[in-house]
């Protein structure tokens, strides 16, 4: 046989099971779930909305997801009983569409641009959630895919389950999400819902309340150490001004002398120690009162350190107003940690 013949027979033969491949490239694997999963991610890498959205039911996805959403922070973020948990269960169906709303711009951003909103335009519209980020509180920002575990074709109907695996990055943990996808009307595959979302939360919530433990002790510590200090201070106060009166230049220098050596350097330490702490997201407002206070008691206590020196009303007055805004933050640091304490699942004192 000639060289031609062979030739042409040769390219007839490739010509055929490129036809063939062909035939079970577009008759067979695009409509299966692994080519999905395929050109979900080829979305994500290229930032295409639209092959995103062929591939992904969103608010599908999303209407799935909701109650679970809302469970799982009820599970592990706000120990309600029965009747506190039904009232809150009624409201989240009230806010159900504009919650889900902003879910879904958040998402359809984050593929436009592989960044999540800013937090102030992923705040809670309805209030529900005490105006925290939805998207922090359902655990998606430092989230990352890692890869897929295996598909599953389901024996009794055309469901599959990828097993896909995440990290979180505030967990420091891996998690294996059952993303469930099922074929559309032009018989290729979408995800329509993620079936274990909810254990994914109560994961998060789980390190949340670790974290919050932690913070809640070693401030605890910091703080019950401090005002130890401050009594013994105030105890010397009251003693200096005892033996002596305000208008001795020697009870006056004494005074001034405790509020420079004492009473401002151990305010300073307690704000560098606060600092020091990791905090947890749910404390981060406890936090910023703390370390107010301390900038009120600091202002306080070098105000009343220049009144021994100048005697000048408008310093004193100064000085006082310091300490009537530190005593109206500590009022209201008593009522952030009791709400703090209850969050992270502790026995108010």
């Amino acid at each position: 046989m000639s060289w031609k013949k062979r030739f042409v027979i040769f390219t007839g033969v490739l010509a055929g099971l490129l036809c063939l491949l062909g035939a079970w490239y577009f008759g067979h694997y695009t409509k299966t779930p692994d080519y999905a999963l395929q050109q979900i991610d080829q979305a994500l890498e290229k930032k295409d909305v639209a092959r995103f959205a062929e591939y992904v039911d969103v608010d599908g996805v999303l209407d799935s997801s909701y109650d679970d959403f809302m469970n799982g922070i009820l599970d592990t973020e706000q120990p309600l009983d029965e009747e506190a948990r039904a009232a809150v269960g009624s409201f989240a169906q009230m806010v159900r569409a504009p919650l889900l709303a902003s879910f879904r711009q958040a998402i359809m951003t984050h593929v436009e641009t592989g960044n999540w909103p800013a937090e102030e335009e992923g705040r809670d519209v309805s209030g529900l959630l005490g105006g925290s980020d939805v998207l922090e509180r359902a655990g998606l920002k430092g989230t990352t895919i890692q890869g897929i575990d295996r598909v599953e074709k389901e024996s009794q109907s055309e469901a599959a389950v990828a097993f896909v695996r995440v990290y979180s990055e505030e967990a420091d943990d891996t998690f294996v999400l059952r993303v469930c996808l099922r074929p559309g009307e032009n018989g290729r595959y979408r995800v329509v819902s993620v079936d274990n979302f909810r254990d994914y939360l109560v994961m998060i919530g789980r390190v949340r309340r670790a974290q919050l433990a932690e913070y809640l002790d070693r401030t605890s510590e910091i703080i019950a150490a401090h005002e130890a200090a401050m009594r013994e201070a105030e105890g010397k106060r009251a003693d200096i001004m005892a033996a002596g009166a305000l208008g001795s230049a020697e009870t006056r220098t004494k005074l001034k002398q405790l509020m420079e050596e004492t009473v401002i350097p151990d305010w300073q330490a307690r704000a560098e120690e606060l600092r020091a702490v990791d905090v947890a997201p749910a404390a981060e407002t406890l936090q910023k009162v703390r370390l107010r206070i301390c900038d009120c008691y600091i202002a306080y206590a070098e105000g009343y350190a220049q009144w021994m020196d100048d005697k000048q009303a408008a310093t004193i007055r100064d000085a006082e107003n310091q300490m009537r805004q530190a005593k109206a933050l500590e009022q209201e640091e008593r009522f952030l940690a009791r709400r703090v304490r209850q969050s992270g699942g502790k026995e108010v004192p």
